[in-house]
């Protein structure tokens, strides 16, 4: 279990990538507004989608050494396109299924760790705690987060305060992407 330790204020950051499904918070002074995500990265260059086909063609991109199999791609404000199921070069590869959503000569956003485990695609009854507020000196313990996934975090007071996020478990051969294990 790794415990990192963050100051949150009244800026939003993000944590690290987590390493396991679940995480415990631990705020001090000040409850902290938090928020389960994706790490928010963008790939090189330009893609093309459409939703009635599971290929995606690139310009300037670099699939090959950026991309792998089974790789969340999403597009430039992080609705999800699909899953990668094979990469043939660096400007051309394909999804699991038809393409989520069309994109048309515009940056995409990737994570290695498969579905992105932001809060409104969460299942409640499976994941009841993905965003919300944790109150001053309190311990939450069943924060469901999604291997490689990273929490969004603000003060919910006016002054800095110190907090804890510790990784419960070990990782998963899966690299997260079912988020319930």
């Amino acid at each position: 279990m790794t415990t990192y330790i963050y100051e949150s204020s009244a800026t939003a950051n993000v944590s690290a990538n987590i390493g396991t499904d679940k995480v415990r918070i631990a705020t001090t002074a000040n409850p902290i507004l938090f928020a389960v995500g994706f790490p928010n990265v963008s790939g090189n260059g330009t893609v093309v989608c459409a939703t009635n086909s599971p290929t995606i063609t690139g310009t300037s991109s670099d699939f090959v050494n950026q991309l792998g199999v089974g790789y969340w791609i999403g597009n430039s404000t992080g609705v999800t396109v699909g899953l990668v199921a094979n990469i043939a070069n660096a400007t051309s590869l394909t999804l699991t299924a038809n393409a989520n959503v069309e994109i048309s000569a515009d940056v995409y956003k990737f994570s290695p760790y498969g579905v992105p485990y932001v809060d409104d695609v969460l299942d409640s009854s499976n994941c009841p705690t993905a965003s919300g507020i944790i109150p001053s000196n309190t311990v939450e313990n069943n924060i469901y987060v999604g291997q490689g996934n990273v929490i969004s975090f603000i003060n919910a007071e006016s002054s800095n305060a110190v907090f804890s996020v510790t990784e419960l478990g070990m990782p998963h051969a899966d690299t997260g992407t079912s988020g319930y294990n």
